[in-house]
């Protein structure tokens, strides 16, 4: 196993919405906000996004999604995060949102969200999250966040499959 801290093989960032973006600038037809109402445990939940204009988009074009990010909660349920799926492609997220893209081409996007809906993985992320009044996780604190991963991009797809198929079972059967 290759023991690896994220800022090693990703790219981390925090969407500065607090300051840029307002409720008043939500639209009717527009781009998605992904925020933390939308991390589902098997993806992005599509109901009720706030959308932005277009000129907001291109404005914030930064802070676009792309297809195998994984998003986290930033504050409160630190432990909560979804893989970007080809439908939320070039959609934002949230200020209360970080973003992990993987920057290393020997590691799965897959396999590291699998890692990141583990129990002890979740309970680790949880314990390094400041704040006394509410959980909080800024980029450093996930940046040297360490994981192991198998030495072979096969093996973690592979994995990856077979963790993601099982918990697609589960959800037909709840």
């Amino acid at each position: 196993m290759a023991r690896k801290k994220l800022y090693e093989i990703s790219d981390i960032k925090t969407e500065p919405f607090g300051s840029t973006l307002h409720e008043e600038d939500y639209v009717q037809t527009g781009t998605p906000i992904i925020t933390v109402e939308h991390l589902g445990e098997q993806g992005v939940i599509h109901l009720n996004l706030p959308l932005v204009s277009d000129d907001d988009k291109e404005r914030l074009k930064s802070y676009c999604l792309k297809e195998s990010d994984i998003v986290f909660s930033r504050v409160g349920s630190v432990d909560r995060s979804c893989l970007v799926s080809s439908e939320e492609n070039n959609w934002l997220f949230s200020g209360r949102l970080l973003r992990v893209r993987l920057i290393d081409k020997n590691f799965d996007s897959k396999f590291l969200n699998q890692n990141f809906k583990n129990d002890s993985v979740k309970y680790r992320i949880r314990s390094l999250a400041v704040g006394q009044t509410m959980a909080s996780l800024n980029t450093e604190i996930l940046r040297n966040f360490h994981l192991n991963f198998p030495p072979s991009l096969v093996e973690q797809t592979k994995i990856a499959s077979f963790f993601t198929a099982i918990d697609q079972k589960i959800t037909q059967l709840t």
